[in-house]
């Protein structure tokens, strides 16, 4: 939603032009820390409180920016409304990952991805019938407010819902798998932004595609990512998650490489679509996984931390890509995503060794 409102907020608060990015910040290091926290908040207050305070926080944001008179309120409301966020993305991931299936955790998943692609167009149509960017978060307020009372309204089902008990698999520590899925998250992220906010530079710089069809790429991209989640949703169960990890991430990396070799028209309209399709799955099989990995006690704190490695991710290796595409040229964008897709590889190998190949081929073919 920021970045349509972004404009007209800009002019009606007298705000500088960098100011986005300072929200940007605000809202990044309030979602880090509130994720990386989730897992002991969790263990203090009981899943309930957390997604009570957490829905509070991101209607109180929204509900700021709405309302809000000056430059400086609007600081104010990204910290909160990151916190909020941050906060419920690690919440819910916890609880899709403990008490769900494969297919609730691809069909929470395919809901984010149905969200995002909701925001703009929910901007764009306040600001063409009031000239307004204000109702639209009014709007997304009053819906956070209505998702609070649904969760209040439903607390002893949510409570009472079955919890997964498994002790830790394989032969290291936790804190091993903890740290190889941070860095899984960290880098994932950095893929999927990294082509999903570079590609239509890469192909319009220089008139290598016209514009309509670059946006078209882009555009299946990001359709690929939605569609590959809510297919999880649906058939999810008919292959095993460590099998559909596995598809991932080699289909990463093949789709990368034909992304860097493939000509303009085969690279935008054939690999790109598969890299989106191939990410899909990953991150909903890895929450799915971890408290698997890590045993049920550890997954809340473990879950906290990879979704906060994850938005470390996406706010710094995009950025650098972009340096380098300004720096060399913009066709670096191949070999820069190859790179991370090989190293997305590399991690995904030595976390499924840190399981023990025995254990890893019994789940594999259970």
């Amino acid at each position: 939603m920021l970045g349509i409102a972004w404009p007209s907020m800009r002019v009606s608060l007298d705000a500088p032009f960098v100011g986005l990015g300072l929200l940007v910040a605000a809202m990044t290091v309030a979602q880090f820390a509130a994720s990386a926290t989730s897992g002991l908040l969790r263990e203090r207050v009981g899943t309930i409180a957390l997604l009570l305070a957490a829905v509070a926080a991101a209607a109180g944001g929204l509900a700021i920016f709405a309302f809000a008179t000056g430059w400086w309120a609007t600081i104010l409301a990204s910290a909160v409304l990151g916190s909020g966020v941050g906060l419920l993305d690690a919440a819910v991931n916890t609880e899709a990952a403990l008490r769900g299936d494969i297919r609730f955790m691809g069909a929470l998943h395919g809901a984010w991805a149905i969200g995002a692609s909701l925001g703009p167009p929910l901007v764009g149509a306040m600001l063409v019938a009031t000239d307004s960017w204000r109702p639209a978060y009014v709007a997304a307020a009053a819906a956070f407010a209505v998702l609070g009372l649904a969760i209040y309204a439903v607390r002893s089902d949510l409570r009472d819902a079955p919890e997964l008990e498994a002790a830790p698999s394989g032969e290291r520590s936790i804190g091993w798998t903890v740290v190889l899925g941070c860095a899984l998250m960290f880098v994932y992220v950095g893929v999927e932004l990294g082509a999903g906010q570079w590609t239509y530079t890469r192909f319009t710089v220089n008139s290598r595609l016209t514009d309509g069809l670059a946006g078209l790429a882009v555009f299946l991209y990001w359709s690929a990512l939605a569609s590959g989640r809510i297919a999880l949703a649906v058939f999810g169960e008919r292959v095993a998650p460590e099998r559909l990890f596995d598809v991932s991430v080699f289909g990463a990396l093949g789709s990368a490489v034909g992304f860097w070799v493939l000509p303009p028209p085969a690279a935008a309209l054939l690999a790109l679509p598969c890299l989106g399709a191939s990410l899909s799955v990953f991150v909903p099989v890895l929450l799915y996984l971890t408290p698997r990995r890590t045993g049920s006690v550890a997954a809340p704190r473990a879950i906290g931390y990879q979704v906060a490695a994850g938005m470390i991710g996406g706010a710094t290796l995009p950025a650098v890509i972009g340096l380098l595409m300004q720096s060399i040229d913009v066709a670096v964008l191949g070999p820069c995503l190859v790179t991370m897709a090989a190293i997305l590889a590399g991690l995904h190998v030595a976390s499924t060794r840190s399981l023990g190949s025995r254990t890893y081929v019994r789940q594999l073919f259970r």
